[in-house]
């Protein structure tokens, strides 16, 4: 399967004079609302899913992200593409804590089919709702490190298995910060479990401040 697979192809809307990055217009409200709108409605007829979005816990969602955010974010200038990463766990875990997306109520019984299912169809059956937030994520994400002249996203082997799904489905209904060093995982990089909402801890970062240690002790 290929990275294209799990990513959505959102035509944004333009913002102002049609000229506002992605990275600095998501952090407002109204236009991060009209994005997950327009990605869940792709979602929806992309996989035949009927999921909506609760508006309060939206914007729940996104005024936590951006408190976390900007907490963190006079370490963006150190390492600007695990930084994006970072920041895209950080929503991907707000998104999880405050499930803005549900299934619409339905009496009808679900569909059986005899044919085979494929390993994305299999992550939908699973859970839709959180395989939306992290196509959501990756999607923003890649065109992120696309505005900003850096590497596109690659996905691991396990962005697409159930078996990993499950593990990240069972351990981030008890901490949702996890969604962080999985989304890390789903794209190939190196997760750290322990601190996951400390930016300073990643490992790409690390080396920036062992440099400042040394200059601050002579070295």
């Amino acid at each position: 399967m290929s990275d294209s697979a799990l990513k959505l192809s959102f035509d944004f809307p333009a913002e102002g004079d049609g000229r506002s990055q992605l990275r600095r217009s998501i952090r407002r409200l109204a236009a991060f609302s009209r994005l997950t709108h327009a990605g869940l409605d792709q979602f929806n007829a992309r996989y035949g899913t009927d999921l909506q979005i609760s508006s309060r816990k939206l914007t729940r969602a996104f005024l936590e992200w951006v408190r976390k955010f900007d907490a963190e974010r006079e370490l963006a200038s150190r390492d600007r593409r695990d930084f994006s990463h970072f920041a895209a766990g950080l929503l991907m875990s707000s998104l999880i804590r405050n499930r803005p997306v549900e299934p619409v109520p339905s009496t009808r019984a679900p569909a059986r089919s005899n044919q085979p299912v494929s390993p994305e169809q299999a992550l939908i059956a699973f859970w839709p709702e959180g395989v939306f937030y992290f196509e959501f994520c990756i999607t923003v994400l890649d065109k992120v490190l696309a505005e900003q002249s850096l590497e596109g996203i690659h996905l691991s082997p396990q962005a697409v298995e159930l078996r990993s799904w499950q593990s990240f489905r069972e351990n981030v209904q008890d901490d949702p910060n996890l969604a962080i060093p999985f989304l890390d995982q789903f794209l190939g990089g190196d997760p750290v479990w322990d601190f996951p909402t400390a930016a300073r801890f990643r490992t790409a970062l690390q080396p920036h401040f062992l440099k400042a240690d040394r200059r601050l002790a002579g070295g």
